[in-house]
């Protein structure tokens, strides 16, 4: 979210926008100003807040990231004349319980989908999409061999799955690598349960890994494993993805994805094309077993083998340019047009 944020300033600074980005002490953004509101990690949003929403009063339009989106405060009061754009990054219910109380609030979904589920919940009220963008420059396939195993990348939380990549991959007769956060989840006993099953040959947990380790974990893995789909009876929630960046970073370094239907996961993977798109456990052991081995069709090929070819041209419908002409167009309408 925070990069998104970033990427959002300095892209439109860099159009020749007058941007200003609130952001903790020590943030730079070399085409854009900086407010910094505190040290980061030690000031909350609502602290945060009280520091810079005289700021906002002398912006035209603003585009928010935050959680709880304290700048619809100032428009609910009268006292902000600008169109306040809500940008919504996690699962609907968990960022908006309801619409926000003023008129047309500019709500901003990263999915169809996402979109979908705000309006089915807060009809009629609407809102708009401006899909996540990656950078192609730094997310790209690095000249380095596949390894032939498996990768699960995200942060160890239960709804993002781990424990399924783990099971999957075992009765596949699969290796898998493990990548991702082990603090800001502060689920310790889910992290435990992962490791737990780890052997360190077949299953390795790897644990935590900078955006360049991210990149040689994406160019060397067969296939990305990103299981979001529910499995209740296997004590997994599941996630309705809102977009799902780790997927389309993988496909742009030309790893395939296999990933849950639950959420975004079809309007950024296609599916047999570049991946799989599957609903239950057991379909993606079956996909982990279908994309390891040759399969005469393709003359024998493995099948992500063959996917590979199409991913990073799939990625490349999710850049930071194509996000940024889409928030000059949501900027646009919301201030010429008075929103939505």
């Amino acid at each position: 979210m925070e990069v998104l944020a970033w990427q959002r300033a300095e892209g439109l600074a860099q159009r020749g926008h007058d941007v200003t980005l609130f952001a903790p002490d020590g943030s730079r953004c070399d085409h854009a100003k900086v407010f910094a509101f505190g040290p980061p990690r030690e000031v909350s949003e609502e602290q945060a807040y009280s520091r810079y929403w005289p700021e906002l009063l002398k912006q035209d339009v603003i585009c928010d990231d935050s959680w709880q989106k304290w700048s619809y405060s100032l428009k609910a009061e009268g006292r902000l004349k600008a169109p306040v754009l809500a940008w919504l990054h996690a699962p609907v219910p968990g960022m908006m319980q309801s619409p926000p109380p003023v008129d047309k609030p500019c709500v901003v979904c990263i999915s169809h989908d996402q979109r979908a589920h705000y309006e089915a919940l807060f009809a009629p009220h609407q809102a708009r999409v401006c899909h996540n963008g990656i950078d192609p420059e730094h997310y790209k396939p690095l000249d380095i061999p596949r390894s032939g195993r498996f990768l699960f990348l995200a942060r160890f939380s239960r709804i993002k799955g781990a424990s399924l990549a783990i099971d999957a991959c075992l009765q596949a007769g699969a290796g898998l690598d493990l990548v991702g956060d082990t603090q800001i989840t502060n689920e310790p006993d889910y992290f435990e349960e992962c490791r737990s099953k780890c052997d360190g040959k077949q299953i390795r947990m790897v644990g935590p890994a900078s955006r360049g380790e991210c990149v040689w974990w994406m160019s060397q893995a067969h296939c990305l494993l990103h299981p979001n789909f529910p499995a209740p009876a296997l004590g997994h929630p599941g996630f309705r993805e809102p977009f799902g960046l780790a997927p389309v970073e993988a496909m742009a370094c030309e790893c395939p994805v296999i990933a849950g239907d639950f959420g975004a996961m079809r309007e950024t993977i296609k599916d047999s094309v570049t991946g799989r798109v599957v609903r239950s456990f057991e379909e993606m052991v079956l996909s982990v077993k279908y994309c390891s081995f040759p399969d005469p069709v393709w003359d024998g090929e493995r099948c992500a083998d063959t996917w590979r070819k199409s991913c990073r041209e799939q990625a490349l419908n999710f850049t930071v340019d194509r996000m940024i002409s889409r928030v000059e167009e949501l900027c646009k309408e919301a201030v010429e047009d008075g929103g939505w």
